[in-house]
Order: C-alpha cells, then sequence, then structure tokens
C-alpha cells in the first residue's frame, strides 16, 4: 500500500455530471492490476472514496479514474484543476483478478459500469478471448465510454431506454438474444441489482459462469470500507481485501440486494449533504441580506 501527494495531469467532461481524471502516481501505477480499486481523498477533511481503476499510462506513469458528482468529495474532485494536488491516495485494494482464455467472453454494463468493464474487456481480448460487449443508458445524453468499448470489443451492442440511437431497451434483452445466438463461455456484469440478478438467472439456466462487481457495497461506506462485507456461500467476503470481482454462483441474492439497497439509501444521503454542503448558512445569508 502507498500514501503519498498525487497530482492531476488531465481533466475531461465525459458528459453533465461525469468526470475524468488523469492523476500521476510514479509509485503506484506499477502496483495497478485487473479488479483492483485505489482510495481517493481529494483533501485533509474529505472520506476517502473508492474507485476503480480505468486506465493506467506507463508512459506518463499515471492512473485514470471516472467518477460522477453526486457528494461532496466527487463535487471537490469535479472543482479540482490540472496541476492541482490530491490530499491522499491509497491502494492498490483488492486481490487481482486472474483472467484466462476461455473462448467468448461477454461483459456487460450500465452507466459507470463500463468503468470497470473498459479494463476487462481490455485485457481479455489480449490474452485471446472474442469479447462481446454490451452497454445500456437512460439516454442518449446520459452514456459515456462508448468509444472505448468499441476498441476493446469484438462485437459490441448499445441500448438506450428513450430508443433515440441504435437500439431501445435494457441490457438484460440484449443478452437474453445474444445467449439464443451464440454461445458465451463466461460472463462479466456490472449494472443495477436487478439487472445483475436477472442476467445471472438467465445465464445459470444456459449453464454459463457469471461474475458480478462488488465495488458499489464498497462506495456504499467509504469511511471504513475495510470492514465492508458480504456473505459468499456461508464465507465473508471482503472484498477491499479479497477483491471486488467474484463469482455470482457464490451469492446470496437476498443478502446482496439489501446491501446494494442500503448503499443506495447511503448516497442519497450523501447527496442531499452535498446539496446542504454548497448552501450558504444562514447567518451568511443574513449578513448578505443587511451589508449586501
Amino acid at each position: 500500500m502507498t500514501t503519498d501527494m498525487y497530482t492531476i495531469l488531465a481533466k475531461q467532461n465525459l458528459n453533465q455530471n461525469v468526470k475524468r481524471l488523469d492523476i500521476r502516481a510514479e509509485g503506484l501505477v506499477g502496483k495497478i492490476k485487473p479488479g483492483q480499486f485505489v482510495a481517493v481523498m481529494p483533501d485533509a477533511f474529505s472520506r476517502r472514496v473508492p474507485f476503480s481503476v480505468f486506465e493506467v499510462d506507463w508512459r506518463r506513469k499515471c492512473f485514470s479514474i471516472v467518477f460522477e458528482e453526486n457528494d461532496a468529495e466527487t463535487l471537490k474532485m469535479g472543482a479540482m484543476k490540472i496541476n492541482d494536488e490530491l490530499f491522499a491516495v491509497s491502494g492498490p485494494f483488492g486481490a487481482p483478478l486472474v483472467l484466462e482464455k476461455k473462448g467468448t467472453v461477454a461483459c456487460v454494463g450500465e452507466g459507470l459500469g463500463l468503468v470497470t468493464l473498459v479494463a476487462l474487456c481490455r485485457s481479455l481480448k489480449q490474452i485471446g478471448n472474442k469479447v462481446i460487449g454490451i452497454a445500456g443508458f437512460e439516454t442518449r445524453k446520459s452514456s459515456i465510454l462508448e468509444n472505448q468499448m468499441r476498441l476493446n470489443c469484438n462485437k459490441f451492442y448499445v441500448m438506450y431506454g428513450d430508443g433515440m440511437h441504435e437500439r431501445k431497451g435494457d441490457v438484460l434483452m440484449s443478452f437474453k438474444r445474444l445467449l439464443d445466438d451464440a454461445m458465451v463461455d463466461e460472463v462479466y456484469v456490472d449494472a443495477t441489482a436487478t439487472i445483475t440478478r436477472d442476467i445471472c438467472r438467465v445465464a445459470a439456466d444456459k449453464g454459463v459462469r457469471v461474475f458480478i462487481n462488488l465495488l458499489p457495497l464498497v462506495g456504499s461506506r467509504p469511511a471504513f470500507f475495510e470492514a465492508t462485507h458480504i456473505m459468499l456461500k456461508g464465507k465473508r467476503h471482503y472484498p477491499a481485501v479479497d477483491g471486488t470481482i467474484v463469482d455470482a454462483g457464490k451469492v446470496d441474492w437476498k443478502e446482496f440486494e439489501s446491501a446494494i439497497l442500503s448503499a443506495k439509501e447511503y448516497s442519497e444521503c450523501r447527496r442531499k449533504e452535498s446539496a446542504l454542503w454548497h448552501r450558504p448558512s444562514v447567518f451568511a445569508r443574513f449578513r448578505k441580506f443587511i451589508w449586501g
């Protein structure tokens, strides 16, 4: 584990609320493996927030994260400028994912789930797998990382809820068609709890092994995420130590959905807190009213 000061080399707006930061980290770059994540503190008063590593650039000795501005910490990070220094970055956390040549592999994701899947698609394709990507977004404007997915997949399908571009529907519809038309050996999913569960059930009927991402559970309690765990076939699984990508066949779905729901409730509280963080205090408003 390493902890140091890190500099923002580049910043990009992917859509209205989603940003990408390239962070210089000479001592960290060589240690990050597929399936691992890092924790970031924008300043000394922030909580540690876990992020999947989107990309590693060996030449510039930096790694990239992609995030949505939805709480106080991510709003602070989104407001930072090039050459600003983050207070701390720690990691990498979680056991690296061991990838093998399986044949045909499907990667299915929604929204920010593509951050994890792009790196997986790249690694799976490099070792000789045929990679089929399926991405889903609510609208065309909310889409992110489509081009990166296309570049790292042999075939790629996009679904939009509003039907304004390419296919209308969700990723589950496209995934069912894929299983009917082709032989799939393995599946990686990073989507909502409901879609993830349904994809796993459809895949189980075909005898296809599925892996899912537990990072949303880690992000539900960023202040002490090392203690976050989930029961996998009677054993406690700590994503910060044992890895965030797990075999869906070992998951208790009632517990999984309950944990995801708790994470959503916590995120909503953090979102409301960030709104109050920007709102001036009563005294500040009174002072402005009196003195202008």
